[in-house]
């Protein structure tokens, strides 16, 4: 992927709204990888150049299905805290989002910034019962997305293993249409 990110830095002209996107996917691709291998710092240099980048395309778009923009660049801020254990940061972040200007054929982008706002909660001090609203935000935008992923199959048993039935009501009828419980 690095060799892709280089060459596009060396060749691609900086007005092509095709290679900016392209270019910009892969930075945001790498920067939430790097988090989750523990280079933070280098994550946010990455995710800095997106933005840059993001700034040149201008909008939101989705240019050879890459969803890539400037809204796109703060999901995957989130996403990169997450998988880098700052969970505080990814809520700054993502109090800050607001996915309404994506494409609308992005619905899966919307619903995984809600399981990545879930992931953080459940590592933030706060209340965790906010979790079960991010996932059931998710749900709404994209049942599959708390029905097939991993990650928020794997929130929601580490809700209800938790599970204070007062405080998160929804909790349980998100599970059972998730299939996790018989």
């Amino acid at each position: 992927m690095r060799t892709s990110i280089a060459r596009l830095t060396t060749t691609a002209p900086p007005s092509d709204p095709d290679l900016l996107s392209a270019h910009g996917a892969l930075l945001l691709l790498a920067a939430v990888m790097t988090a989750g291998q523990g280079n933070p710092k280098e994550a946010r240099q990455l995710l800095a150049q997106a933005e840059g980048l993001a700034t040149t395309l201008g909008s939101d778009r989705n240019r050879l299905w890459t969803g890539f923009g400037p809204t796109n660049v703060v999901i995957h801020a989130v996403s990169a805290a997450v998988r880098a254990g700052n969970a505080d940061r990814a809520l700054e972040i993502g109090a800050r989002l607001d996915t309404s200007r994506l494409p609308t054929a992005l619905v899966g982008r919307r619903a995984q910034v809600q399981v990545d706002l879930a992931a953080a909660t459940m590592r933030s001090p706060g209340d965790k019962s906010v979790s079960v609203l991010h996932l059931l935000e998710a749900e709404r935008i994209a049942a599959e997305m708390v029905h097939a992923n991993v990650q928020a199959r794997t929130l929601l048993l580490d809700l209800l293993a938790k599970e204070r039935r007062a405080a998160t009501p929804g909790l349980r009828p998100l599970a059972e249409r998730a299939g996790l419980l018989a």
